[in-house]
This record gives structure tokens, sequence and C-alpha cells, in this order.
């Protein structure tokens, strides 16, 4: 097995391989499930957030895992001056590969290169839709490289347009200004009971503002997270709105953040 870090001229050549593994994979939303679809350039959704160092794991010619890890510039805390970090992300591995401990390899070799650059950093995991215990965040807190935390759990909550309309007001005063950004041709989500791309918008806030339509779009879900213990999450529970999925955050010198710089559309 060959660990190689991919570099920009080499991009075209693991795609396909990459993307062979995405195929395998599946991820609950509600009572449906779906697959992700990075469109023609997969590292797209990954350069619009910072700098990407993407790694793969080789078997011969076949790429049995990857990983990235993306320097990223974020507010630890709502309103304050962003900082580095980094995300760790896009860990997958081939179904002909499960059960070698590759994630971790490509997480170690992610941290060693980065660690001098920047020595924060935080990952996002699913949960699994029938309420079990999230196994990567139970294998992170063992991890002895550096020590991970399980830090929060994100509530992903998934809304019609109607629905956002009506409680726009409301996240308006919490966050301040929002807008609603399609991912249309960089990260779609292919619905399993349809097979069809969601039409989808990212519910954006804070320094993100700007990078949106400024108003709801019919027919679309609009896609939005909040930290779990966060009290605008029990506002909108008296609103009967409930998140649709959940995700855990495991992090490493992050201790003081809020995880409110956190957007969907950064998932």
């Amino acid at each position: 097995m060959r660990f190689h870090r991919i570099t920009n001229q080499e991009r075209h050549l693991y795609q396909p391989g990459i993307v062979a593994i995405e195929k395998t994979a599946t991820y609950p939303l509600g009572d449906d499930f779906f697959q992700i679809d990075h469109g023609s350039d997969y590292f797209a959704f990954f350069d619009r957030l910072g700098k990407v160092n993407y790694y793969a794991m080789c078997d011969n010619e076949n790429i049995a895992a990857v990983g990235a890890g993306v320097l990223r510039q974020i507010p630890y805390q709502q309103g304050s001056f962003p900082k580095e970090a980094w995300y760790l992300c896009d860990l997958k591995v081939h179904p002909n590969y499960q059960k070698r401990h590759l994630s971790l390899r490509i997480l170690s070799q992610a941290i060693y290169d980065g660690i001098r650059e920047c020595a924060s950093g935080y990952l996002i995991s699913m949960n699994p839709g029938d309420g079990s215990t999230n196994r990567l965040v139970q294998i992170l807190e063992r991890y002895s490289l550096v020590k991970f935390t399980a830090s929060s759990q994100l509530g992903i909550y998934s809304l019609d347009a109607t629905t956002m309309n009506s409680i726009a007001p409301l996240i308006k005063e919490y966050q301040g200004d929002i807008s609603y950004l399609s991912l249309q041709g960089i990260k779609d989500l292919r619905l399993l009971s349809t097979n069809n791309i969601l039409p989808l918008a990212h519910v954006q806030w804070a320094a993100n503002a700007h990078k949106g339509m400024s108003e709801v779009i019919p027919g679309y879900t609009h896609m939005f997270c909040i930290p779990s213990s966060d009290e605008f999450t029990r506002i909108l529970a008296q609103k009967a709105i409930f998140p649709n999925a959940t995700a855990s955050i495991v992090s490493h010198g992050m201790d003081n953040s809020d995880w409110r710089f956190i957007l969907t559309s950064d998932i």
C-alpha cells in the first residue's frame, strides 16, 4: 500500500478513483438517504474553503482510501477575528479495503504535514441515522498522535421554501443577514429514493452572508446547521422545527470555539 499526496497537476489522474469511492457511500437525510456528487471538478468544493492538501492510499493502480486537510480562516467565536484551523475532511475508504485503519493512516499523515503550520483542527462526521454511536468519534477519542475531543453535536435542518420563509426573520435575529447559496455542479445530493438531484440551497450568514441569493428559492430545500447545545435549537423546537440529521464535531486545540461558523455548505 502506497501513500501519496496528490498535487494540483495530478488531480485529473486521481479523480476517477476518488469518484468511484464516493459512489459507494450513502448518508441519512430524514426518511431518505443520499449520495454525494462533486461534479466535473471533484476538488472545486474544497478549493473554495481554503488551502487544500489531498491524500490517497493506493494499492497498485487502485485508490483504496482518500482524505483532505483544508487550512481555513474561521472565527472561533461568533463575531471574533478569524484564525487558522485545519478542516480534516473527505475521509473515505473503498469497501474492498475496510477494516485496515486506512483513514487513520491518512489522518496521521495530514496531521504530520500540517501541524507545524497550524496546530488546531476539526473534523465533522455524520452520525448514523439509526441513533447508534458514531464509531469514528470513538476511535478518534482514543487516537494517540494528538488529543482529539468530542466537541459538539450539529443539528442539520432541511426546510422547504414555505417554512424557510416563515423562520427567516428569526434566523436573522440570531445570525444577522442571511442569504441562500446553491452548490449545483460543485456538490450535489442525489436522493436514493428517486435518483434525482435534490434542489438545495445552503443558508449563509456572518462573513458569508454576501455569497448567496437574498431571497428564499421556490422549489428548493433550504439547509442550515446549528450546534445542538445552542439556545437557538430550543427556539426552533418550540416552533416544531427539528433537525433532519445530526453530525459530530471532533477537534484539537479548539476548546474555545462555539462552532457557529460551520455552514452546511462546508460539510
